[in-house]
């Protein structure tokens, strides 16, 4: 009598068992490669020295988006709320918006930026003491520059708050994985003696995506006249 051949669930197993030691390795090499954010300016008004701006904007490690305008009709409440709803289009954004006619200022950041309200203010006063009559380049980096200190600190902040992972804690680590590995193969060897069969698989429905942003991205922000 033949032995119904066995499947390999280990052979589904352990290559996410290699995946996550892979994903856990990697977490423990730190990243010394700092990359450029995208800048992004729209400057109809043609208030701004866009190249140095764009320069100092892209060290932020979030995305920035700059705009100015001379054709608002609101009030400052009004073009704030504007920002937020129209041009904070992802939590990981930062959004500078400038009316030269009333000047209004908005500063803001998505929920994923870790700002305080207190350090998005501490960029609006950057700029507003940057102001030298209808040029703004100046006062534009001095709030990158505040926006860029405040982020410093508080990426300090997180990583003295983290306990850094000994080579005993990797050594065991290694340990562990190596020896759910030789029971994976253990348990697959004995499966294929005995000839069991695991039960058949069942065929889960796709899960629903919803990729609506519905704009609920605000984190928090500053805003006033200057």
């Amino acid at each position: 009598m033949l032995m119904p051949r066995a499947s390999h669930p280990a052979r589904k197993i352990v290559p996410g068992l290699l995946a996550t030691a892979i994903a856990l390795c990697l977490l423990l090499i730190p990243s010394f490669t700092a990359f450029a954010s995208t800048v992004r300016i729209s400057d109809p008004v043609q208030v701004l020295n866009v190249s140095q701006v764009t320069g100092e904007g892209a060290k932020l490690p979030y995305a920035l988006d700059i705009y100015t305008t001379n054709s608002y009709t609101g009030s400052s409440s009004d073009f704030v709320a504007r920002t937020i709803s129209v041009h904070l289009t992802s939590p990981k954004l930062i959004v500078i918006a400038i009316d030269t006619t009333h000047r209004f200022l908005a500063i803001v950041g998505g929920k994923s930026v870790p700002l305080s309200t207190s350090q998005y203010n501490a960029a609006g006063s950057a700029f507003k003491n940057n102001v030298t009559g209808n040029h703004y380049t100046d006062a534009t980096i001095a709030a990158i520059h505040s926006l860029a200190s405040s982020l410093a600190a508080s990426d300090a902040s997180t990583s003295s708050k983290s306990s850094p992972i000994s080579g005993v804690a990797v050594l065991w680590l290694i340990i562990i994985i190596v020896g759910i590995l030789i029971i994976s193969a253990i348990f697959r060897f004995i499966r294929r003696l005995l000839g069991f069969a695991p039960p058949p698989r069942r065929e889960r429905p796709a899960p629903v995506r919803d990729y609506n942003d519905n704009r609920d991205n605000f984190g928090g922000g500053t805003a006033g006249n200057f």
